[in-house]
């Protein structure tokens, strides 16, 4: 059978959190934690903020390997270092990580510089539309992370304490919650989507009794 991005739980438009391997000039591995967009069942595009060797390597090589995972200590060593060498797989094209739970290779058809001011500040973005080869699933039942999911669970705790904190913590949590709101509407789907529409009709409902 094969494989493709559907077959790793992935939706067409949604923003998944993977590690995307790539070579350095000097042949060394690299590891970094960044947003996958998924655009069909071969299609993705990499979001990457100038500035990054991520970036760097990509432009150069044009490729790069996409490791998805829900490891907490994998993605933490991809963001504050490297993950230890023998934590990487030679590929064909480049690296992958030994243990996600998926990874698949992506070779860049064209890029796209967009210039924006978001919640960071002024940045420039490179939109890397990328077709997919060699994917690869190491566990039948991986599912890819969304951070859409991870921001509606935090949003109901948030919620289920609101009527027995402080006002100030009402206030943290009303400002949580904002926050939370703009990550979903921009990564999730319909029903991430729904759901904070829910929980912030409910939390105003909360809040003021």
């Amino acid at each position: 059978m094969t494989l493709d991005l559907y077959s790793l739980n992935m939706e067409r438009g949604l923003h998944y959190e993977g590690i995307v391997t790539t070579c350095n000039e000097d042949g060394t591995p690299n590891a970094a934690p960044m947003g996958v967009i998924c655009k069909g069942p071969d299609h993705v595009v990499l979001r990457l903020h100038e500035g990054s060797h991520t970036i760097s390597n990509v432009k150069r090589e044009k490729r790069f390997y996409v490791n998805l995972s829900r490891d907490p200590l994998l993605f933490t060593h991809s963001l504050i270092g490297n993950p230890p060498v023998t934590e990487f797989k030679d590929e064909p094209n480049g690296f992958s990580l030994k243990n996600a739970d998926a990874t698949f290779f992506g070779e860049v058809r064209h890029e796209k510089k967009v210039e924006k001011e978001d919640a960071m500040g002024e940045n420039i973005t490179i939109m890397f539309h990328s077709q997919v080869q060699d994917i690869k699933q190491e566990k039948k039942e991986s599912e890819p992370l969304n951070r859409a999911i991870c921001g509606v669970i935090e949003a109901l705790v948030n919620l289920s304490r609101v009527k027995r904190v402080s006002s100030k913590k009402k206030k943290e949590y009303a400002d949580r919650l904002k926050e939370i709101s703009r990550v979903v509407g921009r990564v999730g789907g319909p029903k991430h989507q729904q759901a904070m529409e829910l929980i912030e009709k409910e939390f105003e409902i909360r809040i003021k009794g």
